[in-house]
């Protein structure tokens, strides 16, 4: 949960204005004016249409606590000019000001070092490329070093990066980016969860994939692979769209997908279930196509994208954690 917080009837305005890009791109928001603002300590970040100042003296002592967990914290004026404070690279800060920004005619104020500077520091690499979180000496070290020279930057060769500000790409056959010829770190495993009506089309699978995979700025590349139900498995519009995207499809049995129900707190379709004996299709398997990827248990799995409805299909991402 993203939570917007305003004071002034302008402030307001902004907030509906951002929660409109928050809901397009589905990502769970609510507005609070300050009076009723409460921090219950489970959100993902706080956007403050106010003074830094008030955020600063009244709420940042409440919210910081560790770099590597922290939510983010957006400040926006109502120029609408967008500062991340707090957690901008892991926590997304950054990533969330941008989407903004570019939705709403507004624009980022950045302070750390790297962004001001047009350069992706190691901490925000790992996010734009879905890999593990590196270690705090190696953020360190790198986003001190890269202020001052370009760092090399060893991607899988099936990649394609081209560029990226502040270091110098080479290919390799290993599934691992290496930064600065020692630090390595491993690409998370992502995996997208289908479920569409009988008889669908291609063109519609194809571009309800993509439309889920811009709302979480996932190259087609970086999806390792599909993942749907038995009953869908000789789905022409599936089979075809998988084929176009040239990723493995693993096919999971009934018994399976509600397994997962019983380990996770997923939305329940009782229609679904009614029609197909499982209560859902697309969350269940992406998360099972990650368990089977990487083999580990539910709770390292986390759902990057929840059901996403679009012309017949149901789409769903998740993610190692």
């Amino acid at each position: 949960m993203i939570k917007i917080v305003y004071i002034t009837n302008s402030g307001k305005k902004i907030a509906e204005g951002i929660k409109r890009v928050l809901d397009y791109y589905l990502y769970e928001s609510e507005i609070f004016p300050i009076k009723n603002f409460k921090i219950s300590g489970d959100e993902d970040g706080f956007i403050f249409i106010m003074a830094t100042g008030i955020v600063l003296r009244k709420f940042l002592d409440k919210i910081k606590n560790d770099k590597f967990k922290d939510p983010f914290v957006i400040i926006c004026n109502e120029n609408k000019e967008l500062i991340p404070l707090l957690s901008n690279h892991l926590g997304g800060g950054n990533y969330f000001s941008k989407l903004i920004a570019n939705n709403i005619n507004g624009r980022v104020i950045f302070t750390t070092a790297t962004d001001v500077n047009g350069i992706i520091g190691i901490d925000e690499l790992s996010k734009i490329l879905f890999l593990e979180t590196p270690k705090r000496k190696d953020i360190l070290k790198i986003n001190k070093k890269i202020l001052e020279e370009d760092i090399n930057l060893i991607v899988p060769k099936h990649w394609k990066i081209k560029r990226l500000n502040g270091y110098k790409i080479n290919y390799h056959d290993s599934y691992e980016v290496v930064v600065d010829n020692k630090i390595k770190l491993k690409p998370l495993r992502i995996a997208v969860g289908l479920g569409a009506r009988k008889g669908i089309e291609r063109y519609r699978v194809f571009w309800a994939v993509k439309k889920a995979l811009f709302l979480r700025n996932i190259p087609v590349w970086r999806v390792d692979a599909l993942a749907t139900i038995e009953d869908k498995k000789d789905e022409k519009g599936i089979l075809e769209t998988v084929n176009k995207f040239k990723k493995p499809l693993f096919i999971f049995e009934k018994e399976e997908i509600n397994e997962v129900y019983k380990k996770m707190n997923l939305e329940k379709s009782e229609f679904v279930y009614k029609h197909i004996g499982v209560y859902g299709v697309s969350e269940p398997a992406s998360i099972l196509a990650v368990k089977k990827l990487t083999n580990k248990n539910y709770e390292n799995i986390g759902l990057l994208l929840k059901k996403f409805k679009r012309n017949g299909v149901t789409v769903a991402i998740s993610i190692e954690q």
